[in-house]
């Protein structure tokens, strides 16, 4: 199509409308938690529980990150607190520190990571795009009154996951001398 000498592309495209904005997010999250999974696949029992320096364990690191997970589900999502028996079965500290039992397999871990990824699931998967970015119920963050969108929560999370995962890399690489696969390292845009 011309107009007055010059040229215009003219778009097309047709929406998913099966799909809601969250699945994006969870998809992200998807990604996020398999590149964490295929780091530890490999990971023995005791490299998994193996204290370094002062660094947390790798096993600290994977409980941590359930563990947040949890929170922001059950706390700043569904509006709910922490149950005594999740802050059992999870190993919450009174002292928010990043530990976790020196007993425990890598199964046990990769469990609680699945549990709250599927309370995070089953919260996205029900949510409507407008749900998706309007505030949830308040919660108290470092004597803060909050409130955080789906959208937000599901970010943070993505950040958060990421963040621990290279630390517990690092500390992998320095307590057994394996090296994380970098494929973001692979690209062309790199050689430019």
């Amino acid at each position: 199509m011309k107009r007055k000498g010059r040229l215009f592309m003219m778009e097309k495209t047709l929406g998913n409308y099966d799909v809601h904005d969250s699945s994006h997010g969870l998809q992200a999250l998807k990604e996020t938690r398999e590149k964490l999974l295929s780091m530890v696949s490999r990971v023995e029992s005791q490299e998994l529980n193996y204290k370094y320096s002062s660094f947390p364990t790798v096993g600290a690191y994977l409980l941590h990150i359930a563990q947040i997970e949890l929170w922001w589900a059950k706390n700043a999502l569904i509006g709910e607190s922490v149950t005594e028996e999740e802050m059992k079965k999870f190993y919450f500290q009174e002292k928010q520190i990043i530990s976790a039992p020196d007993d425990k397999e890598l199964s046990w871990f990769l469990a609680r990571l699945a549990e709250s990824r599927d309370l995070i699931r089953d919260y996205f998967n029900r949510l409507s795009d407008v749900e998706y970015r309007k505030p949830g119920p308040e919660v108290i963050v470092n004597g803060e009154r909050h409130a955080y969108s789906p959208e937000w929560v599901i970010s943070h999370l993505i950040d958060h996951e990421a963040y621990h995962r290279g630390q517990a890399a690092m500390v992998l690489k320095m307590v057994s001398g394996q090296r994380e696969d970098w494929e973001h390292f692979n690209t062309p845009y790199l050689s430019l």
